[in-house]
């Protein structure tokens, strides 16, 4: 199994349409923190998923350590479906 790929994916709605976005990877939960709505990015919650998920694709944290804290982050700000 790729070390990068989620055990289950992460739906979330996010961008300016609110599409419904599945993240499967860590390298899609960056993406999806990328492109976080900039008013919600002040969050204790989103800056440790950016800094975790940063440590996850540098190989220093888990892939699972990743995705809980990517979705604490998505439950900060309501936008996990």
């Amino acid at each position: 199994m790729d070390r990068m790929l989620f055990d289950s994916p992460v739906q979330i709605r996010i961008g300016a349409e609110s599409t419904q976005r599945e993240v499967t990877t860590v390298k899609g939960a960056y993406e999806a923190l990328v492109d976080w709505p900039h008013a919600k990015r002040s969050g204790p919650l989103y800056r440790e998923a950016v800094e975790c998920v940063s440590a996850a694709l540098a190989g220093t944290r888990t892939r699972e350590a990743a995705k809980r804290a990517f979705i604490a982050a998505a439950d900060e700000i309501g936008i996990r479906v």
